[in-house]
């Protein structure tokens, strides 16, 4: 082989070699631009899912405040939509009274359990959750007030 043939078959070699570095290139900005899109829809929809959370905890709250629920429901209620929020510390603090009331009263029978007992058992459950309801009645109707003005949007720092 000739020098010039050499230097020929290297050119198209280093040639082909950088056409497919720069299709590869490509590729991942094109990559990189799509995730950022997916990450960008992903944090959107976080933010939407903890506003709509918040918006549920303050109506739950109210109606709480206003005697519209039992402190049982809005303690179990509470509970599951704080899982669901980006908490502040002292937000997370108003929402441990309603996780503690959830979890001391979990053991009582809801929907269809609780309209399959009979009625003596409705009302034996009804005077312990009323005892273990009154043990936390200060602490939730206190949390429950905060709650209640919660901002409906929380400042996620990036």
């Amino acid at each position: 082989m000739t020098p010039t043939i050499s230097i020929a078959a290297a050119i198209v070699i280093v040639s082909i070699l950088a056409i497919y570095a720069a299709y590869l290139g490509m590729q991942l900005r094109r990559q990189g631009k799509d995730q950022r899109a997916l990450l960008e829809s992903l944090e959107q929809a976080r933010i939407q899912k903890d506003k709509e959370a918040r918006q549920s905890i303050r109506i739950i709250s109210r109606a709480l405040v206003q005697k519209e629920l039992s402190e049982t429901e809005a303690a179990m209620r509470i509970g599951f939509l704080s899982q669901q929020v980006m908490a502040t510390t002292a937000e997370t603090e108003l929402f441990s009274v309603f996780k503690q009331l959830a979890e001391a009263t979990s053991h009582i029978p809801i929907l269809d359990d609780w309209i399959n007992l009979e009625r003596s058992e409705k009302r034996r459950f009804t005077v312990e959750r009323e005892h273990i309801e009154k043990d936390y009645s200060e602490f939730i109707h206190s949390s429950a007030s905060q709650l209640a003005e919660m901002p409906l949007a929380f400042s996620f720092q990036r």
